[in-house]
């Protein structure tokens, strides 16, 4: 018995000092890091480097649009100004034009030559197998007030005309002219043919385009 009261000692002493110095021992600290922490501070970072990088891009958009939109002001500005000199330009243009035609018929269709014409479709008109109706409305188209009908009944019964001396022109001043030529018109009357000298004196206007059209005209008969 004290042999095993020996033992049951040594081992109680041997377990009290094993926990005497095991609480003797300190814990180390320990710091505590949340998991995901450092993701967190990274994304974190990243967040804000993508908002600064997206606040530079929008002012560098501003910045280019504004100069887009000065630049498409300055070209409509200058797109406007353009059109604006090309419509002057194409209206004076087609004033000089008019003028040229006005002045080119002038010298070309002058009042001697218009009162010539017309007397050759009053002969065409009136000779047998001529083309009465057709004449007699290009006749009425060389008068300023053209009247077909009239020119119908004036000349229904005629038969023939001669001219005896050429058109000549007696005055002229900027729009206006006198013509006067001397004819030989034959007529049928009461189924006998009467012929009658005259002299006919024109009054001739140029119209806007500068040709020649009678306003009146005053017979002489021989």
């Amino acid at each position: 018995m004290p042999v095993i009261r020996k033992i049951y000692l040594i081992l109680l002493i041997i377990i009290c000092i094993t926990f005497i110095q095991s609480c003797g021992k300190k814990e180390e600290p320990q710091t505590f890091i949340p998991p995901g922490q450092d993701s967190t501070i990274n994304k974190e970072k990243e967040r804000k480097a993508r908002e600064e990088f997206e606040n530079l891009k929008n002012k560098q958009n501003g910045i280019t649009d504004s100069a887009a939109l000065k630049k498409d002001s300055l070209l409509a500005s200058d797109t406007s100004k353009i059109n604006s000199d090309t419509s002057k330009v194409q209206k004076t243009d087609k004033k000089k034009f008019v003028q040229k035609e006005k002045e080119l018929n002038k010298r070309l269709d002058n009042p001697k030559n218009t009162i010539t014409d017309y007397i050759e479709l009053l002969k065409r008109g009136t000779t047998e197998g001529g083309n009465f109706d057709l004449n007699m409305k290009k006749a009425s188209q060389q008068w300023v007030s053209a009247n077909e009908s009239r020119f119908k009944n004036n000349y229904k019964n005629t038969r023939n005309i001669i001219i005896l001396e050429e058109p000549k022109i007696t005055s002229q001043k900027g729009d206006e002219a006198t013509v006067e030529v001397k004819i030989k018109k034959s007529d049928n009357v009461n189924s006998k043919i009467e012929e009658t000298e005259m002299t006919v004196r024109y009054n001739l206007v140029a119209d806007s385009n500068g040709k020649w059209k009678i306003k009146d005209n005053i017979v002489v008969k021989k």
